[in-house]
């Protein structure tokens, strides 16, 4: 007589194997933040060729660099509410086709408040693939595995973000193609094709979604739902064996899977509140408020100054090419000296038609360093743990973030500016551990709410470095020094931030 024997379910993930399953969430993961990348950032692009077109200012280039992360913000907590009561795939999905629908429309638009506005639902419909797949993705993979295999698929997310300045020496810098449209009389122009062509991952990844990809194991499991999550785990068994002989036939009952399974149905409010509250309440409260913090001033930096990264680039290599006896300067100086030529107090007296080449280089360089350094976090994390990794690079951006004031040379200014926007490593580690320290049921909620917070660090940094780039460049860059350098020192108040898995 065969023995039943239960399995915790941590076991029972392990028991499915590591193969072909897993390689494939990981590049799917990748992708679908990459397309988050792709929507919310490949406008800062447009705005310095867009700008004569769509009579921007300063302000108007902060707020539409930023419009994506205020539809994110505002949609955070619906989304992870969602994620955490109807199920991960089922967010995720149809918010990938209303990105893709939202930007395609906004690419018609002749009126700067109306690409405004669809820019603003398509940061809305992105925060969901965006912030869910963290949990997601951490849910069909045992512990010893979640805390590499997240950043791993940062590393793939890393390499699919090339696809933004790729997209941009394609299609950005094409000065003839210009089809107009007679029935709205518009010039569908370089930058609006450019705009489309970053939106198509979006409709990739729902498809790949829809026909490979089941429901988390771990959701269906929180959920109460034995059966569906044996057969789950049985199929990504055979996906990643080819076999049909996965032994795990019942699943110990912990108390979240009681709990679920006796939980009575809650009205919409009921469900957000108990998603929401716990969160802000011991034992969460200190966990919850450090994620939320860390978030922030990351995402001012590596975010918040992207923004206005590509004009910059372009104003320094312009200004070298104007007067090769052009050799010391700080970036703000020569920020300042395009103003002094302005023609008026708020457009540009020239108008951008192309990026210089080096503008997209520099894109690519910090893409690829991204994608490397994420590649070494994922093998030194297990072994070093996660405090290192957060303070030494907190602790490095925030110095080149200082530097940035002083030094007065524009090509190693640009570099040194590359360092600061690599703030954005934390990110993964951050949210590594956010899904780590929260059970299932808060997972997604506590993830969302803290890359929300996130996402105010990116507005309120690009709209910062809009107001204060003119008249107090040099002062921008304290803000983030002082962000990083404190967050730095706050990682080491996270639980068990130095615990490493050892095979």
């Amino acid at each position: 007589m065969t023995q039943t024997i239960n399995y915790s379910l941590e076991d029972a993930i392990s028991e499915t194997k590591f193969g072909k399953f897993n390689y494939f969430m990981l590049v799917l993961a990748g992708l679908i933040l990459a397309c988050g990348m792709l929507e919310t950032t490949c406008v800062n692009m447009v705005i310095p060729i867009a700008q004569c077109e769509l009579e921007m200012t300063n302000f108007h280039k902060g707020l539409l660099g930023s419009v994506g992360y205020i539809g994110i913000i505002l949609s955070s907590q619906l989304w992870g509410f969602l994620a955490d009561t109807r199920g991960r795939k089922k967010i995720i999905v149809p918010a990938l086709f209303l990105s893709f629908t939202f930007t395609v429309l906004s690419t018609f638009m002749k009126n700067f408040w109306f690409l405004l506005f669809f820019k603003f639902l398509n940061g809305f419909c992105i925060c969901a693939p965006q912030t869910i797949i963290y949990a997601f993705l951490g849910e069909f993979h045992s512990a010893i595995h979640r805390a590499r295999i997240l950043i791993v698929a940062s590393v793939i997310y890393g390499i699919f973000c090339l696809i933004n300045p790729i997209n941009g020496i394609l299609f950005l810098n094409q000065e003839t193609w210009n089809i107009h449209i007679p029935l709205i009389d518009l010039n569908y122009n370089a930058w609006r094709i450019f705009l489309f062509m970053c939106s198509v991952p979006c409709v990739i990844s729902a498809l790949l979604m829809i026909f490979f990809v089941p429901e988390s194991p771990k959701y269906t499991y929180a959920q109460g739902d034995e059966e569906k999550t044996l057969k789950i785990l049985q199929r990504i068994h055979k996906f990643n064996t080819g076999r049909d002989d996965y032994q795990v036939t019942s699943l110990i009952k912990d108390k979240e899977f009681e709990d679920a399974s006796s939980q009575k149905p809650k009205t919409f409010l009921e469900f957000l509140w108990s998603q929401t509250v716990p969160l802000f309440k011991s034992p969460h409260l200190k966990n919850t408020l450090t994620a939320c913090y860390l978030q922030f001033g990351i995402c001012v930096a590596g975010n918040g100054f992207w923004t206005f990264f590509p004009e910059l680039t372009n104003k320094v290599l312009i200004w070298l090419k104007e007067d090769p006896t052009h050799t010391r300067a700080t970036i703000c100086l020569i920020n300042s000296s395009f103003n002094s030529t302005t023609a008026t107090e708020n457009l540009p007296s020239t108008c951008v038609t192309k990026l210089e080449m080096e503008t997209f280089t520099n894109a690519i360089i910090l893409t690829l360093l991204y994608s490397l350094f994420w590649f070494i976090i994922s093998i030194l994390i297990n072994r070093t743990g996660k405090l290192v990794i957060l303070v030494f690079v907190a602790f490095v951006c925030g110095l080149a973030s200082i530097l940035l004031m002083f030094i007065q040379f524009p090509q190693a200014a640009l570099y040194i500016y590359l360092v600061l926007l690599m703030a954005g490593l934390n990110m993964s580690i951050v949210n590594t551990s956010t899904v780590e320290l929260f059970p299932t049921t808060l997972r997604a909620m506590a993830v969302s709410i803290s890359m929300m917070f996130g996402r105010v660090g990116s507005v309120f940094g690009s709209n910062f470095v809009g107001l204060m780039i003119k008249d107090f460049c040099t002062y921008t860059f304290i803000l983030p020094a002082v962000l990083l350098i404190s967050g730095g020192l706050l990682s080491f108040t996270i639980p068990n931030i130095n615990k490493r898995h050892k095979k």
